[in-house]
């Protein structure tokens, strides 16, 4: 079933109180629904909290939701975003300092370092 954000939002509003101790809340279809939606948000450039806000759902709630997610799909590895505004080079060091849409930081990268790396993840 295709899910609109309408109707997310409508079965959410529905299972509020529902739930039985130690069943899970949520279908994983609607978990999976909003995180796909999430992941979206991100890329567009939009933050996890208005993602959330979009769905109805906790910032925290969402965010588990991601984590769990990338736990049981990418083994720990997750998709990374990376624009032009997110490359910065230090003045005085002469490295790079990446950050994802995520958030991640890595720091200390030679040019060549971070055009080898971005090469591997294309």
């Amino acid at each position: 079933m295709k899910l609109t954000l309408e109707e997310f939002r409508l079965q959410v509003q529905g299972r509020r109180g529902e739930r039985r101790r130690g069943a899970p809340r949520y279908p994983d279809e609607l978990v999976a629904f909003a995180v796909k939606h999430a992941r979206s948000a991100r890329a567009a450039g939009r933050s996890l909290h208005a993602a959330a806000a979009e769905l109805s759902l906790s910032s925290m709630t969402l965010g588990a939701w991601i984590s769990r997610s990338s736990e049981i799909t990418g083994g720990g590895l997750r998709e990374v975003v990376v624009r032009d505004a997110d490359v910065v080079q230090a003045p005085d060091t002469r490295t790079l300092e990446i950050r994802t849409a995520s958030g991640h930081v890595v720091r200390g990268l030679s040019v060549a370092d971070a055009a080898m790396l971005l090469r591997a993840l294309t």
